[in-house]
């Protein structure tokens, strides 16, 4: 399917439920939840499931070593405000 078509179909979609939807199109999910989502993710990791093998080995045997190199990268790399 070509992009103008796909878009063309999306711009009906959202028309439609414009239309049928008594406040317009609202988010399923805010920008506040989802960053709490990542906090959360960030805060307690889910070791069935690691996306990082290394981490993950540090989180589950040296807990107190996973959390100072976690608090050295959150002072190395500070958010850009």
């Amino acid at each position: 399917m070509s992009g103008g078509i796909a878009r063309g179909r999306l711009a009906e979609e959202r028309k439609a439920w414009r239309k049928n939807h008594p406040h317009g199109w609202r988010p399923a999910i805010t920008v506040k939840q989802i960053l709490v989502g990542i906090q959360d993710l960030l805060d307690q990791p889910n070791p069935a499931d690691p996306a990082q093998t290394d981490g993950y080995q540090l989180f589950i045997q040296e807990p107190t070593e996973y959390r100072r190199r976690v608090r050295q990268q959150a002072k190395q790399y500070p958010p850009l405000v």
